[in-house]
């Protein structure tokens, strides 16, 4: 007989925050289609922070000399903030194609008359808190590439970080200075995971990267979601929050398992789910029609397995053990 257990960290990562989420970090990364790009920032301490005292850099195919933006703005305490690729004119194309606002226009094929639609989901502008870098410099020259940086111009193969300005000091990163690793940085089994996807940062970690990895496995400290998916930007679980991330009603879902399925109950309609094993690799994911239950066929051998899922308070994480008897 399978049965499933539910491994609880909480007085785990209630000690380990004491310790740690002392500064900002990426919560969120979005590398969609064109110019859907966005870096969400998370302040995990009970201090709101002025945002000029920091900046975003990107570090080009493996390049070692960065492109930077300094931010500006109000971060507040335990909330995020959302820089956006500032490419918002209706008429735009090819590299001037606007961020996706949700609408879209399409000709009736019976009354032949053009019709405008809004789906939230596809709105990617109207979560931006800052639009930064609206003009791509190509040229070489050092004054101008300084007045028109880049940073939020990356794609797969992109390093960035998140920096105290002007201070060499490093709060987080994505990636590795000073390596290409081609398209992107890949799992175990050589899917993306930093091209075409959203990354959003588990719950449990605390703070940022603040030294260049010898091997950056995306896996360890990231979910990852299909690409152009926007619905869970802004909002963001972490363990440094004292006042909302053990809340029943917010974050719990019930996970059983009987004769080879694992049954997901939510007390919300469910959008997606995903479920992956200790290493990262996915075994299962899937949108989901607003469903409160999923039933998902079990054919996984023993071991500790994460199953993700986002309704509409964001995302929800939990880890579980199966046991063979």
């Amino acid at each position: 007989m399978k049965q499933l257990f539910t491994l609880f960290s909480i007085f785990l990562f209630s000690h380990l925050a004491q310790g740690q989420c002392t500064d900002l970090f990426f919560s969120e990364y979005v590398e969609g289609w064109s110019n859907n790009k966005a870096l969400e920032i998370y302040n995990p301490t009970n201090e709101s922070k002025d945002l000029s005292a920091y900046s975003i850099s990107r570090y080009s195919n493996g390049g070692t000399s960065p492109s930077t933006t300094q931010l500006e703005g109000t971060i507040q305490p335990y909330s995020t903030f959302v820089v956006g690729l500032d490419k918002r004119d209706p008429e735009g194309e090819g590299y001037e194609a606007p961020m996706w606002d949700g609408y879209y226009t399409y000709t009736d094929s019976i009354t032949g008359e053009e019709v405008t639609i809004y789906d939230a989901d596809t709105d990617l502008q109207s979560k931006i808190d800052l639009f930064v870098n609206p003009i791509y410099y190509f040229g070489t020259n050092a004054d101008s590439a300084a007045a028109f940086p880049t940073s939020l111009y990356f794609n797969g193969n992109d390093a960035i970080t998140l920096e105290i300005l002007g201070a060499g000091i490093v709060l987080d990163l994505i990636g590795k200075v000073g390596e290409d690793p081609g398209a992107a940085w890949t799992d175990n089994d050589g899917n993306y995971w930093t091209k075409d996807h959203t990354l959003v940062r588990k719950e449990n970690i605390l703070n940022g990267v603040s030294a260049n990895p010898i091997l950056f496995d995306p896996t360890l400290e990231w979910d990852s979601l299909s690409v152009n998916t926007f619905v869970n930007l802004g909002n963001h679980d972490c363990t440094c929050n004292p006042n909302n991330q053990l809340l029943e009603n917010k974050t719990s879902f019930i996970v059983s398992q009987k004769n080879g399925t694992i049954k997901i109950v939510n007390n919300s309609p469910i959008n997606y789910l995903k479920i992956y094993d200790i290493n990262g690799k996915i075994i299962f994911q899937n949108q989901i029609n607003n469903l409160n239950q999923v039933e998902v066929d079990n054919k996984q051998e023993n071991g500790i397995y994460f199953i993700s899922l986002i309704d509409d308070n964001g995302i929800k994480t939990k880890s579980i053990v199966l046991l063979n008897e």
